[in-house]
Parts: structure tokens; sequence; C-alpha cells
């Protein structure tokens, strides 16, 4: 199993965040451009539903493309509403 690590950014000045090393939940992270902070639980919290939004919207496009191409599959739903996110990451699908 390979290990993949991302930098968790801030939303607004795509800047990776700071904070202490130690790990715990109540530790305050925060943006050195823009000061925006949290503690560490909030923010993995936040990131953590950033990258579900990514999943499902690469999920919907994904099962988009493969119905635009059949006559027999017909792909209907609602877009995964846009959020805007304090903390993000540059993960890809």
């Amino acid at each position: 199993m390979s290990t993949d690590t991302q930098s968790i950014l801030c939303g607004d000045c795509r800047v990776p965040i700071e904070g202490p090393a130690d790990g715990q939940d109540d530790n305050v992270f925060s943006c050195p451009a823009c000061g925006r902070s949290d503690t560490r639980k909030n923010v993995l919290e936040e990131v953590k539903a950033f990258v579900t939004e990514l999943a499902q919207r690469s999920l919907q496009e994904s099962m988009r493309e493969t119905a635009r191409g059949s006559d027999l599959i017909k792909f209907e739903g609602k877009p995964v509403e846009k959020r805007t996110y304090r903390f993000i990451t540059d993960h890809r699908f």
C-alpha cells in the first residue's frame, strides 16, 4: 500500500497552512498569508468534505461521459453542489 502525502492549503490563498507538528486535535493551524485559522480537528473535517466533493464530481462526470456515448443509458441527476472551503488540498482524481 502506498501513501500519498498532500499539503493542506488555505482555500483562498492556496498556500500551505502552518501549525504545530505534534498532531493534537486542539492545535491551531493558520494561513501565513491571510491569517485564516482553526483547530486541527476542524481543518481535517473541512478537507475531508472538500475531497469528498471532488470524488463525487469525478464520479458524476465519469458517469455522464459513459452515458453520453450510449443509446441505452440515460444519465439524469442534479449536479453536485459546489461549495467554498476554507481549507483544501491540491488532490486530483
